[in-house]
């Protein structure tokens, strides 16, 4: 009888923990999907959205302030930037040490606008430059690439031409607005020619030809695509961030 009554209560101890971890795991299991769909509305948003309505001023200049003293902050005329050119005018003012406040809002338009013409992500142009010069208009190669892109003189040249675009020899690369405006013809160019973004990249960095010739580079991602995509992703996370935090 003691041992029946036992096994009775052992059971029914079972069956409750059998219950309890069952709620539990579909409890862990709801939170991970209410998780991940709250990660999905922030990853189809960015602080584009945070700037829209009638405070777009007052919450671009919040998380300007953090970045650039007031007296340089009233001289940028933020008042008629679009959201898209507020964040990539701030995360140039977070990646590089060797452009202005006004210089990053001149340049910002410059990304915005291209990308736009070209339908090329803006995020991708500054992973580009990160990974090709650091954000450093100065920046020469070894092989004689020049700026911000790393465009070479006789590319710049090229494309210079095609695009009608004045074009007054290696100086012109130094100049960062004109750098990025014709590193992204030539990105988009290699694009269209490469049927790929990952294709475009890595012709970017070896040589077209190389890289069509290639049949290595054709069939393994290289590790500078690889940088520069990482890159982009990490741009992308924090534009995430940003916009939940903010």
């Amino acid at each position: 009888m003691f041992t029946a009554k036992y096994n009775s209560i052992k059971f029914s101890f079972l069956g409750i923990l059998k219950v309890s971890l069952i709620l539990l795991f579909f409890g862990i299991a709801a939170a991970l999907v209410f998780k991940s769909n709250n990660t999905s509305a922030y990853s189809v948003s960015s602080i584009s959205s945070l700037f829209s309505g009638v405070s777009e001023i007052n919450q671009l200049n919040t998380h300007l302030e953090e970045a650039i003293p007031s007296a340089d902050l009233n001289k940028l005329n933020i008042q008629d930037i679009s959201p898209e050119e507020a964040e990539i005018f701030l995360f140039i003012l977070r990646l590089s040490n060797s452009i202005t406040p006004p210089e990053a809002r001149k340049l910002a338009k410059v990304i915005v606008d291209e990308c736009s013409t070209y339908e090329l992500d803006p995020f991708l142009i500054l992973a580009v430059i990160q990974t090709e010069s650091n954000f450093t208009p100065k920046a020469v190669s070894p092989r004689g690439a020049i700026g911000l892109m790393q465009v070479m003189p006789k590319t710049g040249e090229y494309v210079a031409k095609d695009k009608g675009i004045s074009y007054k020899g290696i100086s012109s690369l130094y100049d960062p607005f004109l750098n990025v405006k014709l590193g992204i013809h030539y990105l988009s160019f290699l694009a269209d020619q490469f049927d790929s973004v990952e294709n475009a990249l890595a012709a970017y960095n070896y040589g077209p030809s190389k890289f069509a010739n290639s049949k290595t580079l054709a069939n393994n991602t290289p590790k500078y695509v690889k940088k520069v995509l990482n890159f982009k992703s990490f741009l992308e996370e924090e534009s995430i961030l940003l916009a939940k935090n903010s």
